[in-house]
């Protein structure tokens, strides 16, 4: 009998651990609205009828997969926010150039690749100016994600101050945890309309995010959405009536950009 116990308090603690990770994978609305509410500077996602989500890029510039990244939203015709590390930015500066004449975003994933939480304010401030200065972000609002994409209200003041909107993630992103297959559901899965999802670019280890964009950008389509960037979907957010359809649009028949880049 205490053997029939175990086993049955064993298979609940396996359960509850299968419903908590697929929480922390595919997020209800209900959770997300509730989480956005502790600090409502914090962007999660944007609210809009629209069946258009923002594609954000975390950790890059890196030579390994950034131009593979290029590749696939050239042949795809979709436009995405790039969350720029200032040190590869430094390292790296033609493709800094590469993502701006592609017609895409930059925003600012400060300057070095870590957990930002952790960092004093002089320190968390220090890199959101060094790499504002690296990526010059054009127009406003200015969009910045902290390092491991951890936002407290501290951080936040000091992104308001910069003048920058803090940006987490309408999902949390496991392609840095799982295979091209699970990446590919797990991003689709979280398809909805004003969702803000994430995938990673940077070193030869970041290779498989080039296979996933490939899966689901076609399949995006197919489900009748389109992918953007932060300040599309942002103005998107903020329209009504006849804008608002016709800002859609303009955004399904606007030209690709240039393939010879």
């Amino acid at each position: 009998m205490r053997r029939v116990i175990l086993i049955l308090i064993a298979c609940f603690l396996l359960l509850a651990a299968v419903v908590v990770s697929w929480s922390l994978i595919r997020p209800s609305d209900w959770i997300v609205s509730r989480v956005s509410r502790v600090d409502p500077r914090v962007v999660f996602r944007v609210e809009t009828p629209e069946h258009v989500i923002a594609l954000t890029i975390d950790d890059g510039p890196h030579p390994d997969v950034t131009l593979g990244i290029l590749r696939v939203l050239r042949a795809n015709e979709t436009r995405a926010t790039f969350f720029i590390i200032g040190s590869n930015a430094e390292a790296y500066p033609e493709l800094i150039d590469s993502i701006r004449a592609d017609g895409h975003e930059l925003a600012n994933h400060l300057y070095t690749d870590r957990l930002s939480a952790r960092l004093s304010d002089e320190e968390f401030l220090d890199e959101l100016r060094r790499t504002d200065a690296l990526i010059e972000p054009l127009g406003s609002p200015r969009w910045c994600r902290p390092g491991s994409g951890v936002i407290t209200s501290r951080m936040a003041d000091i992104m308001v101050r910069e003048g920058y909107t803090p940006v987490a993630a309408t999902a949390y992103p496991m392609d840095l945890h799982a295979g091209v297959g699970m990446s590919a559901k797990q991003f689709l899965d979280n398809v909805r309309p004003g969702a803000i999802l994430v995938l990673h670019d940077g070193g030869p280890d970041r290779a498989e995010t080039v296979d996933v964009l490939e899966r689901v950008l076609p399949r995006i389509r197919e489900m009748g959405y389109r992918a953007t960037t932060l300040t599309e979907l942002s103005n998107l957010g903020r329209m009504t009536g006849n804008d608002r359809v016709n800002a859609g649009m303009m955004g399904r028949v606007s030209s690709p950009p240039n393939p010879g880049k």
